[in-house]
């Protein structure tokens, strides 16, 4: 893995909605791996993901659920982890992004670093900084 223990960039996406949710994944997948391409005949100035133009390294990506039952959002993390494992592209993400998902109310009640964040590659709840 390409993954710098020291960078604590984080992408926070707070969705109340499955497909949302699922769509934010895949948007985060495609901009891990975008390249620009050259118009015209202009060689490109640059290799490489775009992101790397703002990003020194891509920044962990954790999914903040709400506005359902504990049963719902347990089955949206679900989805969400059913997706990284079938999903070329969300795949590839995992392998070099941590990815996780967390309920509102738990982070509320634990705090954001309690062992409230279910790592989206699988495994069991930890700390956001331990994904």
């Amino acid at each position: 893995m390409t993954r710098s223990p020291g960078a604590c960039r984080t992408a926070l996406v707070a969705s109340s909605d499955t497909i949302r949710a699922r769509s934010s994944l895949i948007e985060y997948a495609r901009l891990h791996q975008y390249e620009a391409q050259p118009v015209g005949r202009r060689r490109p100035t640059t290799t490489g993901p775009i992101w790397l133009w703002w990003y020194p390294v891509f920044p962990r990506v954790l999914f903040v659920l709400t506005g359902a039952s504990r049963a719902k959002l347990g089955d949206r993390i679900s989805d969400l982890q059913a997706m990284v494992a079938q999903h070329p592209l969300v795949a590839a993400l995992a392998r070099e992004v941590h990815l996780g998902a967390a309920v509102l109310e738990d982070i509320e009640e634990h705090g954001p670093t309690g062992s409230v964040w279910a790592p989206l590659a699988g495994g069991e709840p930890r700390p956001w900084t331990d994904l």
